[in-house]
């Protein structure tokens, strides 16, 4: 082949592999352009994960609590995943799984804090992070833009039937203890306070003393007799936790000639059936199951880029006794 022609040819033969490498490139280019939208929304359609945190494990208010949450999420396509510490009065605990839960890149997080300053930076943290977060129970030390959502229930409204309860029950006269968490559980205080503050209208009554069993059923129950002890003319004991409510039903027996009169905050299985024996005159009780399903409601609303702004609501308390306890644990 003349030296011309085979320059030609090699060069032609060039310009075809290049134009082969060309093309391969933009087939592979296209093939890219094409799957990054089809990864991205596969990755789109997974379900968004949010850590559902409760103040404390082991009690039957809390466990209802968490069934109507995983029925609530399962049909909203959401995936939950629940913890708890061992003690309500255990807030380093309930922090860390707020740290874990935003180490572990959750999309949402709904926590019962225990405590109204304890979580709050590590809430603000979450926030910032992009999870949405959700407040329930009780009130939080938080500025509105540091959390999406607060589904409360009215812990005012449940100190004052307390209060109004005692007065009916004691003839209006007489004198009252308290037996609360801690002065740093934020809805035991509110209840302590809109209760002081109710029973207060009625002059004959006193509240004498408020003693604490931080959430451990041995203290509640020492803190019940030494308010006894204290205090023998004591005519009524509120206690603001299911763990004092226990500790206080079980110190008196149902057959006693004279005990006080006794109302206490709690869902528990074992409160309702000392109420149903006799050794409870009254609990002051809220939904679990409507707990759950405004909490879900709320994470659906944060999750939803197009609903913007913070949304809240309160679930409401009643006051049941020994003729009205049945029908409620038939349909809480």
């Amino acid at each position: 082949m003349p030296r011309s022609n085979l320059r030609g040819w090699l060069s032609y033969k060039g310009r075809g592999e290049d134009l082969k490498i060309r093309y391969r490139k933009t087939l592979l280019h296209v093939v890219l352009l094409l799957a990054v939208p089809m990864i991205a929304g596969c990755r789109q359609k997974q379900p968004p994960t949010v850590a559902v945190i409760a103040p404390a494990g082991g009690l039957h208010y809390w466990e209802v609590f968490n069934h109507q949450v995983k029925a609530e999420a399962d049909a909203a396509g959401i995936q939950v995943q629940f913890e708890a510490p061992q003690e309500v009065t255990d807030y380093a605990e309930q922090e860390q799984m707020v740290e874990d839960a935003i180490a572990n890149h959750v999309q949402g997080i709904v926590v019962a804090p225990s405590h109204q300053l304890v979580l709050a930076s590590v809430l603000r943290k979450a926030k910032k992070a992009g999870i949405a977060v959700v407040v329930i129970g009780s009130p939080i030390a938080l500025a509105a833009e540091d959390f999406d959502a607060f589904v409360g229930w009215d812990v005012k409204e449940a100190g004052r039937l307390a209060a109004r309860r005692f007065a009916a029950l004691m003839g209006g006269k007489g004198e009252i203890g308290i037996v609360g968490v801690s002065p740093t559980v934020e809805s035991s205080s509110r209840i302590e306070e809109s209760f002081a503050e109710e029973i207060a209208r009625t002059p004959h009554i006193k509240l004498v003393d408020v003693k604490y069993g931080l959430s451990d059923w041995a203290r509640a129950r020492q803190a019940t007799l030494d308010l006894l002890s204290e205090h023998p003319n004591l005519g009524g004991i509120f206690t603001t936790d299911e763990f004092a409510t226990h500790a206080a039903a079980s110190t008196f027996n149902s057959q006693a000639r004279r005990r006080p009169v006794l109302i206490g905050i709690s869902g528990e299985r074992d409160e309702f059936d000392a109420l149903l024996q006799g050794k409870i005159d009254a609990l002051v009780v809220s939904n679990p199951q409507e707990m759950g399903k405004a909490a879900i409601e709320a994470m659906k609303k944060a999750l939803d880029a197009k609903h913007g702004g913070r949304w809240s609501t309160q679930i409401s308390v009643t006051i049941i006794d020994q003729h009205s306890a049945s029908h409620w644990v038939a349909n809480p």
